[in-house]
């Protein structure tokens, strides 16, 4: 199996803002969103080489920065970006050398217990249309009835089940955090053109405590993520000692 590595690209957020605007991308998603953004930055910047899943982690405490894997480390992405991209580019990441860092994820045993976050877009797709939908919204399409439907249980089960997948039992799971988003993305119009257009996703904080069944399938869930839309900053899964 390919070695895994942790990436950690710190952002200057006001070029890349910069950057967003000269594709005309600024100002169509919530500016603490950013999916297709920086989904868009990271494609010019590294092409295939691009973490994924990955997470934008932006506070007040410290710049905003990219968390992501990859099974190449932080080298390959700082020779990339400073070969082969464009000024605007780079002047999101302007020091490669001092803002892109790695590790190399560890080798993990049989039984070992672990807590997770992972930021998620728990959507489906209806059976007849195929039309993606918020999990919960379909749940309530189904029985006709949302009054007794909780929003928490439908994603954690949904959540269990990708874990599950993958020989990881989940111990405890909960809701912390959810919003509705604005995203954009980019779909095929009538006349074979890709437009970009707007559209409203759900979005939830997930994180709890998780037991590893089996030590190779946890790598490649890593290295897959949680869910749809692992491109555009959802699904990373990320680890801390169990509490």
């Amino acid at each position: 199996m390919k070695p895994l590595f942790m990436l950690e690209l710190e952002l200057d957020v006001v070029a890349l803002y910069r950057f967003l605007h000269t594709q005309g991308l600024s100002g169509r998603e919530d500016d603490t969103e950013l999916g297709y953004g920086v989904h868009a930055w990271l494609s010019a910047a590294f092409g295939e080489l691009a973490p994924k899943p990955w997470r934008l982690l932006m506070d007040n405490n410290r710049p905003p920065r990219i968390l992501g894997y990859a099974p190449h480390d932080a080298g390959a992405l700082q020779q990339r970006i400073v070969e082969f991209s464009d000024p605007s580019v780079l002047q999101a990441c302007p020091e490669p050398q001092l803002m892109i860092a790695s590790r190399a994820m560890p080798t993990w045993q049989k039984g070992r217990r672990l807590g997770f976050q992972t930021l998620v877009c728990p959507i489906g797709r209806k059976a007849r249309s195929g039309i993606e939908k918020d999990l919960f919204l379909i749940h309530a399409d189904s029985q006709g009835n949302d009054s007794e439907l909780c929003r928490e249980t439908i994603y954690c089960d949904w959540a269990k089940k990708r874990f599950n997948d993958y020989s990881v039992a989940v111990d405890s799971i909960r809701l912390a955090g959810f919003r509705l988003v604005k995203q954009m993305r980019q779909t095929q119009s009538s006349n074979g053109k890709r437009v970009l257009r707007r559209i409203v996703r759900p979005q939830a904080l997930l994180e709890g405590r998780i037991t590893i069944g089996d030590p190779n399938e946890f790598t490649r869930f890593l290295r897959r993520g949680v869910g749809r839309h692992r491109a555009f900053g959802y699904g990373m899964i990320l680890l801390r000692p169990p509490s």
